[in-house]
């Protein structure tokens, strides 16, 4: 994990906005080149529904790049109205390497709810979304008392590591499984019933992206009052640093955690990940060490170092594939097995693998 420095001179970006992109292709050919010129490193979709993006550069650099994206205002010659988009800003890694390089693709939805499994028809946040609730409004609910209900809108290994008070989630393994969540299960059947009769609902997610979408699927399932917090997590916690949020913000990024404790240097937050191996707290990940597995894992650093341990040992029990083994076990990073069943399928797999 990179640490970061208030100090250093990078910093991160995180954005997205929903709203017509005229040629993604253009403007993903335009990304490329601005991208290029300004050093940047990082992720972005481009999709005719808008844009998902987060990347890392110095400071003057992601100015200038705010500042051009503003420009496009949806007028003639522009790619979209991006005027108005927001960007979460926290600081980078010391050196800028938070991301190995710069990645910038169009794709079909800039996320993706998966609806044609079930015959259902994109969902355009564009056209139905929850209503947005400023962080400010939001932290007011929990001061005050207010009847609602939290539903949380991502992956089940980024809810474990930190979550909102009271926050409901669906157990989703990713975002893809809402779908499946309401059209097999009755787990958000309450919370529906709940809206009719008056409670909100609100979605949350790290930057708004998923949540967004989220609130307009609840809506065209029929849920009443539904809202979604604008801008996230990220940026409720850039305002109100541990308070109302239990334990740290999971973040697709070298960091891997955020907290925003340095900018509230004498709070406390308390530390809500336990390790999957050995159940004590902790906030460092792993994957499984079955590359056809590798499931993500909070996993100690002393479970970690076991798992280095127990590596040479399966090593030792079949020296004829130890080279295979070392580039499958990636021994170095503690990678750890989530099951016994994982262990034995490395043990008796023939041939070569290696961890991407």
């Amino acid at each position: 994990m990179n640490k970061t420095d208030s100090k250093n001179p990078y910093q991160i970006l995180l954005y997205y906005k929903y709203t017509k992109v005229k040629d993604p292709e253009a403007f993903v050919a335009w990304h490329k080149e601005v991208c290029t010129q300004l050093g940047f490193k990082g992720r972005i979709l481009i999709a005719h529904e808008g844009i998902n993006g987060t990347l890392e550069g110095l400071v003057g650099h992601t100015e200038e790049y705010m500042r051009l994206m503003h420009e496009q205002d949806g007028s003639e010659g522009t790619f979209g109205n991006f005027s108005d988009v927001v960007f979460k800003i926290s600081p980078g890694s010391v050196d800028g390497t938070s991301f190995p390089k710069m990645k910038v693709k169009a794709r079909k939805e800039v996320v993706t709810l998966g609806l044609e499994r079930y015959g259902e028809e994109d969902l355009d946040p564009n056209e139905m979304t929850g209503v947005h609730l400023d962080p400010v409004e939001h932290k007011k609910w929990y001061d005050s008392g207010e009847d609602f209900e939290i539903i949380d809108m991502r992956n089940d290994y980024e809810y474990r590591l930190g979550h909102f008070k009271n926050a409901i989630h669906p157990e989703m393994d990713n975002f893809r499984d809402l779908a499946k969540v309401l059209h097999e299960s009755d787990k958000l059947a309450q919370f529906k019933k709940a809206s009719e009769e008056g409670k909100k609902i609100v979605t949350v997610c790290t930057g708004g992206i998923r949540c967004e979408k989220a609130s307009g699927y609840l809506i065209r399932h029929g849920f009443k009052n539904v809202y979604q917090l604008d801008g996230g997590m990220h940026k409720f916690m850039e305002k109100f640093p541990g308070e109302d949020f239990l334990g740290s913000l999971y973040v697709f990024d070298g960091r891997e955690t955020v907290d925003f404790m340095e900018r509230k240097p004498d709070g406390k937050r308390v530390v809500v990940g336990k390790c999957d191996v050995c159940n004590t707290q902790t906030e460092r990940y792993s994957n499984c060490a079955n590359i056809e597995c590798h499931l993500k894992m909070l996993c100690c650093d002393n479970c970690v170092k076991a798992s280095i341990i127990e590596a040479e040992k399966m090593i030792e029990e079949d020296s004829s594939r130890e080279e295979e083994l070392r580039n499958i076990l990636n021994v170095a990073h503690g990678f750890v097995f989530c099951s016994p069943e994982c262990r034995e399928c490395i043990m008796i797999k023939k041939g070569s693998a290696v961890l991407a």
